[in-house]
């Protein structure tokens, strides 16, 4: 699987949990990076990988499933983002400015499962019209 694929085919559940097990390539986490206009070294934290590790990875190689979980759960957030927010350029924007409801820059809530769903619902709530 690759980020085009989770951000066009926006894939089941299922599907994303299979490739999660499976394990993404560490060229999703490059493109995943270079989409989000972060570097390595700031994605890393996220994924709870350091970035020497990530960088001993070969292009087309799996990562394991705990780094490939996060990336996926990133690049859904992400998905949202854009589709909430309609460009890519305003979805990143959005989600490196601190925001007042969750108290921090949305992407920095990226590296848990717990600050996701903090950050989907309020892309929910503005999608809905609510200030957030």
């Amino acid at each position: 699987m690759n980020l085009a694929e989770v951000l066009q085919e926006q894939p089941s559940l299922k599907k994303l949990t299979a490739a999660a097990r499976h394990g993404v390539p560490r060229k999703f986490v490059d493109e995943l990076a270079q989409t989000l206009d972060i570097s390595l070294r700031d994605l890393a934290p996220l994924l709870h990988a350091s970035e020497r590790n990530l960088r001993r990875y070969q292009p087309e190689q799996l990562l394991p499933a705990d780094v490939s979980d996060r990336a996926l759960n990133i690049a859904r957030v992400f998905e949202r983002a854009l589709d909430v927010l309609d460009t890519p350029e305003r979805a990143v924007q959005w989600l490196k400015k601190p925001n007042r409801a969750l108290g921090e820059a949305p992407l920095a809530l990226l590296a848990t499962t717990f600050g996701a769903e903090q950050v989907l619902a309020i892309l929910g709530r503005i999608e809905h019209g609510v200030f957030s």
